[in-house]
């Protein structure tokens, strides 16, 4: 999966859509900068593995790469509410900030269940996986929100078109791209999402590896969603905010 995440940095300089800011419209490419990071310091903590004590050996770097991690999910989830607010013509930002802040903690608080540094064996904090489940619901409902909002826009849309000519009706069908492109994303993360509950749940529950192709697929689709947006370039770039 790392190699995708790798690849899709280079798409995203060989589009030119590299660039960044502090603002929701790039948090998607925060997101595909951070999963690249992660996955290197996952390889580099492999190929380190003799270097560290017993627990650190086992613990330290997946520790590091959750944590980068954990802001890469953070920005996707904040993301996928930014954008749903967007199309759905609501200008308030506050929700999507507050859905990055709320995947950050439940996050972290994953981590402080699963690892822990002291011997034998280096036990986690505590045996749960209710942070695990916790964490997987909450985008789950994220998702789902953000997709019944979608369709609630295009719903509206359609009924406000019926009667229109041809060329609208075009207009239309060009204009929807953008959001089934995001539903596409939810519906495919909600899918990855009921089964880590599933398995966090039951692990004995074996599913097949494509969810893991779906999620980094979908990372892709999100990146080449925001090939509109223009960093630093004063109005113009303002205008593509809803892009």
């Amino acid at each position: 999966m790392g190699m995708v995440s790798f690849a899709t940095v280079v798409m995203m300089f060989a589009n030119n859509i590299w660039q960044l800011d502090y603002t929701p419209r790039t948090w998607v490419r925060w997101m595909i900068y951070f999963d690249a990071l992660a996955f290197f310091i996952a390889y580099v903590g492999t190929c380190a593995n003799d270097l560290m004590p017993e627990c650190w050996k086992q613990n330290a770097y997946w520790l590091a790469a959750d944590l980068v991690w954990s802001f890469k999910d953070a920005f996707k989830y904040g993301y996928i509410a930014y954008k749903a607010l967007s199309i759905c013509g609501i200008k308030t930002r506050w929700p999507a900030y507050a859905t990055v802040v709320g995947s950050l903690i439940l996050y972290w608080i994953l981590c402080y269940q699963a690892y822990g540094f002291t011997m034998p064996n280096c036990p986690g904090q505590f045996n749960s996986q209710v942070p695990r489940v916790i964490l997987y619901l909450y985008w789950t409902v994220v998702d789902v929100v953000a997709s019944a909002m979608i369709l609630w826009k295009m719903s509206q849309v359609v009924a406000n078109s019926k009667g229109a000519n041809a060329d609208s009706s075009v207009y239309y069908i060009i204009k929807f791209r953008e959001e089934i492109r995001l539903l596409v994303v939810a519906f495919g993360m909600l899918a990855v999402t009921i089964l880590s509950i599933i398995h966090a749940a039951n692990p004995d529950f074996n599913a097949l590896n494509i969810w893991r192709i779906v999620f980094v697929y979908v990372q892709l689709l999100l990146v080449m969603g925001s090939q509109k947006v223009v960093v630093g370039g004063g109005s113009s770039a303002n205008s593509q905010v809803g892009s």
